[in-house]
């Protein structure tokens, strides 16, 4: 079996037949167009004479094919079944035999003929037979092996194109005008078009995006975008596909009741055979790949197919990442929109700005705000802005900042803090104002851009903080409830517990060996994080008073219990100011509060009567005499 020089998708099957017979002729079976297509002479080698013969049982090809079995006709003129002959020749005796494939699929019929009454013998048809059988093995193999050669050619150029696309090195129209050039290459169409569905337009109304490389015979291989071309009143192949989400491989669509007459004004090309496709998403068709009239003028068979649905998957990867795109974008420009809507409600009331310039932008404080004693109770809460601005114009040089810049950007953050018990504006300036009494007591030992940082992450550190609580974490779907199965904030409080021992146990051999040096980064960095680390927590190291009251904030806003007080001041806060004390001997008051309040929380304990308290109690737990009621009832 050799491959046609003039028609590489034809084979010639050379068969040598010393059986005495006269001709032989081979019909090519075309299941799809339910036609046999005869080649005359072939045994002399001329298969340049190709008619299409109906599949009708009057000839004897046509019923072989039917029923893929031999048939043996001993007068051919006689035979009633048969009554055009064998076609076009004057034969009496003749014997029909079909090539069958190994999958079941009659490739061709085998005609040999005598124009004499001699009848062929046994030995004839075992002959035949044989031959047969070998020539349908080799036309199965052959076809395999062009199909996965063409195949594999196509991954290479397809896999090309899409790395380029994939890589921003070519453009939506780009990338489908050179696929469609290679499948119009691969299976030889005269055109090739892409349609991809509007998703705002998908139901009755089904509208797509086309693109269309033109006909063969058009000079230009610029791509021709239509925009919104209506498939649903389309009586178009293409909008039959769409409709349906099922292939299509049309014979000839000019003949065809069910599609228009469509013939192309510039090129008076007629449209004949289709072979079509959808791409789908689930259920729903997102786009249709189409190729048109085959440049041998044959309809589609079922090798194109087989290459066309290799292209259709990756027209899939196309059709999703373009719309992955188009959702990229949508959401780009809505989230500029929310932004520029946000940046009109990000801005600090007026009025409550032209007061705070009244008094310059500062207010005065007290005579105990330098002192880590001093909480934000003490005075009114009105306050609080006036005095993180007169932080932070102590903390640097007024030249730094202009005062109502400073106001504005104060009154917008304290804004965003949400009205939580304990995670709130006042927890943001307990954090500031420990920040800036360590600072400011030790001048000289951070930069400019180190103090800055220090100081805006103490105000802005817990901003918009949604102060949930365990259930909320799990319901909503949080990422920390993903994370954390059971115990959530506890978890996370113990992950943040164990990264603060972790650092101390890096820290503490330097401040024991006094190895620590100011001009090492990576010390530095360790000693900022304690920083941050003491001065958010600096609420336990208050005096008792303003300590309990705290705690109880975070017991409302967690609703379930949290650490107990007293391992959380032993295992955290009390390591941390260790080694705050070690480098900064002036924050000692901040260590003496905290050993106060831990011998506090000790008594309050012991007045009650009760165990320490434990993360998976609840809050809402009877009271022990409740329980003893209980208890005695049940014995």
């Amino acid at each position: 079996m050799t491959e046609n020089s003039k028609n590489p998708e034809r084979h010639e099957i050379n068969i040598p037949i010393e059986i005495g017979t006269y001709m032989c002729n081979i019909n090519i079976h075309d299941s799809k167009a339910n036609m046999l297509i005869v080649q005359d002479h072939l045994k002399l080698g001329n298969n340049d004479n190709i008619n299409k013969l109906p599949e009708e049982n009057k000839v004897p090809a046509a019923h072989v094919a039917s029923t893929k079995e031999y048939l043996l006709i001993e007068d051919v003129q006689r035979d009633r079944r048969f009554a055009e002959g064998l076609k076009w020749i004057e034969a009496k005796v003749a014997l029909c035999m079909p090539i069958v494939k190994p999958d079941g699929d009659c490739y061709a019929v085998l005609e040999l003929y005598r124009t004499d009454s001699e009848n062929y013998d046994a030995n004839v048809i075992y002959t035949v037979v044989s031959i047969a059988c070998w020539a349908g093995a080799a036309v199965h193999q052959a076809q395999a092996r062009i199909l996965l050669q063409k195949t594999s050619h196509l991954n290479q150029e397809l896999r090309a194109l899409l790395n380029n696309y994939f890589s921003d090195l070519a453009s939506l129209d780009t990338m489908l005008t050179d696929m469609l050039a290679v499948i119009k290459s691969f299976i030889g169409t005269m055109r090739s078009s892409f349609f991809i569905m509007d998703k705002e337009h998908i139901g009755d109304h089904i509208q797509a995006d086309m693109w269309d490389d033109g006909w063969s015979a058009e000079q230009s291989a610029m791509p021709k975008k239509r925009n919104k071309i209506n498939l649903s009143t389309d009586q178009t192949p293409a909008g039959l596909v769409a409709r349906t989400g099922k292939p299509l491989n049309v014979r000839d669509a000019f003949k065809d009741p069910r599609f228009l007459k469509e013939i192309d004004p510039v090129t008076g090309t007629v449209v004949r055979s289709c072979l079509l496709a959808p791409v789908m998403d689930k259920d729903t068709v997102i786009g249709v790949v189409q190729l048109t009239n085959k440049t041998n003028f044959t309809p589609f068979n079922s090798e194109d197919e087989k290459i066309f649905e290799v292209f259709v998957n990756y027209c899939s990867l196309i059709v999703h990442f373009y719309n992955m795109q188009q959702q990229k974008i949508f959401h780009e420009n809505l989230n500029k929109v929310f932004g520029t809507l946000m940046g009109l409600h990000l801005k600090p009331c007026r009025h409550e700005l032209e007061e705070l310039m009244e008094s310059n932008g500062v207010v005065l404080p007290s005579n105990n705000f330098r002192s880590y004693d001093f909480h934000i109770s003490e005075c009114s809460k009105e306050d609080m802005p006036g005095l993180l601005c007169y932080m932070f114009v102590e903390t640097f040089a007024d030249g730094n900042f202009e005062r109502r810049i400073l106001a504005d950007f104060v009154l917008t953050i304290l804004s965003c803090y949400r009205q939580n018990p304990y995670h709130n504006a006042e927890h943001a300036f307990c954090f500031t104002h420990t920040m800036y009494m360590i600072l400011s007591s030790n001048p000289g030992y951070f930069d400019f851009v180190e103090t800055a940082a220090l100081m805006l992450g103490g105000i802005c550190h817990d901003l918009d903080h949604p102060g949930f609580n365990n259930n909320f974490l799990i319901m909503s779907r949080h990422p920390l409830a993903q994370m954390y199965k059971t115990s959530t904030l506890e978890h996370h409080h113990f992950f943040l517990a164990k990264h603060i021992i972790e650092l101390r146990a890096q820290l503490s051999p330097l401040l024991a060996d006094g190895t620590f040096e100011w001009t090492d980064n990576s010390h530095r960095k360790m000693l900022k994080g304690i920083l941050m680390t003491t001065s958010d927590l600096s609420g336990c190291c208050k005096p008792f008073g303003v300590s309990k009251a705290i705690a109880e904030c975070v017991y409302e806003e967690f609703y379930n219990q949290p650490a107990e007080q007293i391992q959380f001041l032993s295992v955290v806060i009390i390591p941390c100011l260790m080694m705050l004390q070690t480098l900064f001997p002036n924050t000692s008051p901040l260590m003496e509060n905290c050993k106060k309040t831990q011998e506090a929380w000790h008594e309050e304990i012991e007045i009650r009567g009760q165990k320490l308290w434990r993360q998976e109690d609840s809050v809402r737990k009877p009271s022990r005499g409740l329980v003893q009621v209980k208890t005695e009832s049940s014995e």
